[in-house]
């Protein structure tokens, strides 16, 4: 998930996010904060969102800003970003771990192969992966969207 976002967006855009991985643990930390409201399946739908739209609101007003003066200034900012949402995430969560429980669906092997278990929750996260990588193949492949990002990325 983190290469595949980030190759498009440094190939395609030419932008240099090096803040691209704190996005991804604020959503780990979304995913707990909203599994313990709304519960585990709603808030692995609904994080991603809110990650998505921060995302996009760093994009349009500050990266944008700095794109047109090239990659360092894009690192800087981007790395800044990257240890704001790190003291961001400690002083809200804190530096310990904290307590994230899967649900009962995802508890247990899902078989065992020759005396070793494979855990359901590993199975879903390479279905989850498995669903990710087709669907951006079709949207690459299949799109019109995915045409633009084509050509964009052979004939910037």
């Amino acid at each position: 998930m983190l290469s595949s976002g980030l190759t498009l967006i440094f190939s395609m855009m030419g932008v240099l996010n090096f803040a691209h991985t704190s996005f991804y643990m604020l959503g780990a930390y979304f995913a707990y904060t909203l599994s313990g409201v709304l519960g585990f399946w709603p808030a692995l739908f609904v994080a991603p969102l809110l990650v998505g739209a921060l995302g996009a609101a760093f994009e349009r007003y500050s990266l944008r800003r700095v794109h047109k003066f090239g990659h360092v200034p894009e690192l800087l900012v981007t790395f800044g970003l990257s240890y704001l949402i790190l003291e961001v995430v400690q002083l809200v969560w804190g530096r310990s771990t904290v307590p994230y429980g899967l649900p009962e669906a995802l508890q247990g092997p899902l078989f065992t192969l020759y005396g070793t278990q494979f855990p359901k929750s590993r199975s879903f996260i390479m279905l989850v992966a498995l669903l990710m990588l087709v669907a951006v193949w079709l949207l690459l492949t299949r799109t019109r969207i995915g045409l633009v990002i084509q050509a964009a990325l052979k004939h910037p």
